[in-house]
């Protein structure tokens, strides 16, 4: 996990959640990007850095309240400027693995799912600007959580992969069949990732790796 200064902590839930300074420096660098378009650019880079926070907040609030109710007892929430991490009380079972995971996409996809029906619904009676916020929140929830999905450790995809293994094998072979995947999938999604565009991507696929063959 990334321990990161906190800039602000508060709670949701019943949940710690603290939101570090990497996140900040997040939302000022879309903002300096967005703002070559002058004073306006400058605002919808600080509010689409928001959306992406929220977005990730959501996802986390996912894994921490399917969490608290399997008993894992949450104790925190994290934001980062590379994302965000729920910490639990005590390590999941496998089973417990597996729900707890997959909880953090699945709120991710619910959250688009109603953007995207605002969107629908209200889109085009919206301010320009507002529309295309919107339309950002149904991409962010929807590429995120369906990114989260691949089977590549520690996304959610390949905590899945690793705790449905532990259902049936024995740690150390779940562990090397979880990284016999990850690497490949990482290789193939860094190349897609850049060849798309998405610089953050190869970044994410990177750190897998290396996450991935030190287990």
């Amino acid at each position: 996990m990334m321990n990161t200064p906190s800039l602000l902590s508060f709670r949701a839930f019943g949940i710690p959640i603290e939101i570090g300074t990497t996140a900040l420096l997040l939302i000022g660098f879309l903002a300096l990007s967005y703002g070559r378009a002058g004073s306006m650019g400058l605002v919808s880079g600080a509010v689409y850095g928001l959306v992406l926070l929220g977005s990730i907040f959501v996802h986390e609030l996912g894994h921490a309240l399917v969490g608290a109710r399997l008993g894992l007892r949450p104790r925190r929430i994290v934001l980062h400027g590379f994302g965000g991490f729920c910490e639990y009380g005590r390590p999941p079972r496998p089973k417990e693995g597996v729900i707890s995971s997959l909880a953090g996409p699945a709120a991710g996809l619910v959250l688009g799912a109603l953007c995207f029906a605002l969107y629908l619904g209200l889109g085009s009676s919206l301010p320009p600007h507002v529309e295309a916020l919107l339309a950002s929140a149904v991409f962010i929830n929807i590429f995120w959580s369906v990114f989260n999905l691949l089977p590549m450790f520690p996304l959610d995809g390949g905590q899945v992969l690793w705790y449905g293994l532990r259902l049936r094998l024995a740690p150390a072979r779940a562990d090397r069949i979880t990284r016999n995947v990850t690497v490949p999938v990482a290789i193939l999604t860094a190349i897609a990732g850049y060849a798309a565009g998405f610089i953050f991507v190869p970044l994410i696929c990177f750190f897998a790796i290396m996450r991935a063959l030190r287990m």
